[in-house]
């Protein structure tokens, strides 16, 4: 169950960086980040908009996909447990 919410977790700050970076994209300003090798432009918040639409954007959503694919096959490979449990319930005792 941790394991599943870490996933959650990451994927709900995904989310808000992607709808971030959307509305930045969409102002078209090149706001300069603070840090040294850029690593906020990550956040959706700086960068120049066309690394963020044709890089970030594409790359988040990617990772995003990964993201629900691992939660995806977690809950099959617990319902298999479930079920294994619930018709042999003596042999998991």
């Amino acid at each position: 169950m941790n394991e599943q919410r870490k996933i959650k977790e990451d994927l709900n700050k995904l989310d808000e960086r992607l709808v971030a970076a959307e509305d930045y994209v969409s102002r078209n300003v090149n706001i300069e980040s603070s840090s040294l090798f850029h690593s906020e432009d990550w956040n959706g918040k700086s960068g120049h908009p066309l690394w963020m639409k044709n890089h970030m954007i594409p790359t988040t959503k990617k990772i995003c996909t990964k993201m629900e694919q691992a939660l995806e096959s977690i809950n099959k490979k617990n319902k298999g447990k479930h079920l294994k449990q619930r018709k042999n319930p003596l042999k998991h005792i």
